[in-house]
């Protein structure tokens, strides 16, 4: 079997490390074409022979030897980079978050499926061996029925310093577009329910305006900071669970907590914290709490996604994160921020 001709557009410091990385090492792929950024030298690093460098978007989706690209621009492209490759016979992988709204996440999915296309987003936090490892345990009926998560992905000083996450016209809000998304994903994936009834939603632009050198990136500046630097939710779904939401780029928290996640069911519960999959519950009439490793390793969540995303388009069966449940995921992001504006709950049709 021949290998798939793959595409990136926005060669930028994501598309290496969480891509392009990945992408060299598979034998089942070929990267023959590059698009915007720094593609001239991501064509000298990864290219194969006789790789091109695009200077239009028209110019690639015209290679007839391109089989799926990579969508790794900024945010409020995504649509209409996706849907022009889906449109011209490639299968998309996109970088999270799907769009800026949901009328484009519709339109994305309406142009994968006219063409009979894989199209997946980049939510690889589902792919970790510890988020796959705890999925097993809940299908096993371990914890019962689950009515309550928390998933948090807190940075205590964590806000990015470069491209244009902090630009809200860019990118479409801030940590909970950035951030948010996938500890939402993850836990409404863990809990198998992409319905919500209702959500309220507060942010907040409170540590914004005090850059410092103790950031992970280094001071940022405050007067682009144009964008919510925490979000904190509250949304219940129609399989009757209540979820949590809480995310920051900076919040004065005394550690990080990045993809920490707390399950309550009616026979035991879970936390995946630290690198560890701790459980609780009651036997014996006495309380347990029983620990195991579960390092959240992300290189290894990317090379998974990444694999699923090859296989689901040479079989044609569904990838991992299906477009339907990525459309859930901006649907709701899109609620949480209509919420905060309003100051009042959101209601969910």
């Amino acid at each position: 079997m021949s290998a798939l001709g793959i595409a990136v557009v926005g060669c930028g410091a994501i598309a290496a490390s969480k891509y392009l990385d990945n992408l060299s090492l598979m034998p089942e792929v070929c990267l023959l074409g590059f698009l915007g950024g720094q593609a001239d030298q991501y064509r000298t690093r990864y290219g194969a022979s006789g790789a091109a460098v695009y200077r239009s978007l028209d110019e690639l989706c015209a290679d007839s030897r391109i089989d799926a690209v990579c969508v790794c621009a900024p945010n409020n492209t995504h649509a209409a980079i996706a849907t022009a490759c889906l449109n011209a016979g490639k299968h998309v992988i996109c970088e999270k978050p799907m769009a800026i709204d949901e009328v484009d996440a519709q339109a994305m999915i309406i142009a994968a499926e006219r063409n009979s296309l894989t199209l997946t987003i980049g939510h690889q936090a589902r792919f970790s061996p510890a988020a796959q490892a705890l999925r097993r345990r809940i299908a096993q009926g371990e914890f019962g029925e689950l009515y309550y998560v928390r998933s948090r992905m807190l940075r205590r000083r964590g806000v990015p310093t470069w491209g244009h996450f902090l630009d809200p016209v860019v990118q479409g809000g801030g940590c909970l577009m950035d951030l948010g998304t996938h500890a939402l994903d993850l836990a409404l994936w863990l809990l198998d329910d992409f319905e919500p009834l209702s959500a309220m939603c507060a942010t907040y632009r409170a540590l914004a305006d005090q850059p410092t050198n103790a950031n992970r990136w280094g001071a940022w500046d405050a007067k682009s900071f144009g964008v919510e630097d925490a979000a904190f939710a509250t949304i219940h779904l129609r399989g009757g669970a209540t979820l949590e939401l809480a995310c920051s780029f900076a919040l004065n928290v005394p550690t990080d907590h990045e993809n920490d996640v707390t399950l309550c069911g009616t026979r035991a519960g879970a936390e995946l914290r630290d690198g560890m999959l701790h459980v609780n519950g009651v036997r014996d009439d006495a309380f347990y709490l029983d620990t195991y490793p579960a390092a959240d390793d992300e290189n290894e969540a990317n090379r998974r996604q990444l694999a699923d995303f090859v296989e689901a388009i040479r079989t044609g069966r569904d990838s991992l994160v299906t477009a339907q449940q990525s459309l859930a995921v901006c649907r709701i992001l899109c609620g949480l921020y209509r919420s905060a504006v309003r100051r009042q709950p959101v209601q969910f049709d």
